[in-house]
């Protein structure tokens, strides 16, 4: 071995035995995690009233909660009838058109912006709390009657042109646990054919809807759809916003 490489082996020995006796570094305590409290199964009528959309509404719009309702104990649920498809028709009905039963219901009123008519774009939410595991079973519920609901006759009296309203269920925006968008189309020879809307997103054992009545364009059914990232958040927080009380 040439001088330089007994150097160089030299050296390595040393700052492997520099390295050997170094002190371990004491591992730090992490943090202990905090987790959230976990929230009561069904939340009461009064709870679900606090997470309703905030009085103040960015663009200007602003918000109002109704009384809330707490819904007696085995409620009678819908059947697969035309009368259930009707209630498809009013989105501030669809989740009672489901089989499943909510054990509580919200309502908020709010509104903003310009409508084509000169006036405020109206909204509508609807908060309902369900038992475990029924929010699930009842966004099933509503896919599986809009599927069932194709088609259906709208009630007329004689002489007034017939009405046909066709039902369809697509996926809803990417938000909470799950979501769906039921689509009414109601069809008159008169006027042709107006869409409304209802937007549902489950966040645990709460179900949030949207709805939109036909006479909206869809530049403003899409400015109401556009408030549901904001009622995600007032569901999820534990800190909701204050909400609008009503005059």
């Amino acid at each position: 071995m040439t001088r330089s490489g007994i150097r160089c082996a030299a050296g390595l020995v040393l700052l492997l035995s520099v390295a050997g006796c170094a002190p371990e570094a004491e591992p730090h305590p992490s943090a202990p995690a905090t987790r959230p409290a976990p929230r009561p199964a069904s939340l009461s009528a009064a709870e679900l009233r606090t997470h309703l959309l905030p009085a103040v509404l960015p663009g200007g719009w602003t918000s109002r909660a109704e009384p809330a309702h707490e819904r007696p104990k085995g409620a009678p649920a819908a059947s697969a009838t035309s009368a259930s498809c009707l209630a498809l028709l009013d989105g501030q009905s669809i989740v009672d058109a489901s089989t499943t039963a909510a054990s509580a219901d919200a309502t908020a009123m709010f509104s903003g912006g310009h409508s084509a008519g000169n006036g405020v774009i109206p909204g509508v939410e609807k908060l309902y709390s369900f038992p475990d595991g029924g929010a699930h079973r009842a966004v099933e519920d509503m896919r599986a009657l809009a599927d069932r609901c194709r088609s259906v006759e709208l009630p007329h009296t004689a002489g007034e042109p017939a009405e046909t309203a066709a039902f369809a269920a697509a996926e809803g925006p990417r938000l909470g646990d799950e979501s769906l968008v039921v689509r009414a189309s109601v069809m008159t020879e008169a006027d042709g054919t107006e869409h409304a809307d209802a937007t549902v997103v489950r966040v645990g054992n709460v179900l949030i809807v949207f709805s939109s009545v036909l006479t909206l364009t869809p530049d403003e059914a899409g400015a109401v759809a556009g408030f549901m990232p904001n009622a995600v958040a007032q569901v999820r927080s534990d800190h909701p916003e204050p909400v609008g009380e009503g005059s």
